[in-house]
């Protein structure tokens, strides 16, 4: 009789582990249709100079992996970089290539991904407010 119950113990055992498994692969494919709008991809809006309003073309391509390329008008990758968010807290580190002036530059801000928003502040590193403000729109 004990070797039966040990027998219906592990059936058990092995139906719960399967059903813990088929749980945990629905909960994965929810967690993704829920983040609509992650920090990964491209990102466009504008920056402006000390206290003026930001009008000046800025886009970005934000990797999965932390780096980032500050893309021009003509679509060229003219300055490349790491970035970071944490909850709501955005940050990044840029070098402009040597034919953009190789001048290093840094963001920090607020990013909302219900919203799909970084707005902020950018300056020549090691600042990142003493150049002007930020506005960039998730595409």
């Amino acid at each position: 009789m004990e070797r039966t119950q040990i027998n219906l113990v592990a059936k058990g055992i092995k139906k719960l582990a399967f059903l813990l498994i088929v749980a945990a692969s629905f909960a994965a494919c929810k967690k993704e249709k829920e983040v609509s709008k992650t920090i990964v991809g491209n990102w466009e809006g504008k920056w402006g100079n000390a206290n003026q309003a930001p009008t000046n073309f800025l886009k970005f391509e934000f990797g999965s992996n932390g780096e980032m390329n500050r893309i021009n008008e003509q679509g060229e990758v003219i300055a490349s970089g790491t970035y970071s968010a944490n909850g709501v807290q955005f940050e990044c580190t840029y070098t402009h290539t040597a034919a953009h002036g190789g001048q290093t530059h840094k963001i920090g801000g607020l990013y909302t991904d219900f919203e799909g928003k970084i707005i902020g502040t950018w300056g020549y590193s090691p600042s990142n407010a003493n150049g002007g403000t930020i506005e960039l729109n998730k595409q």
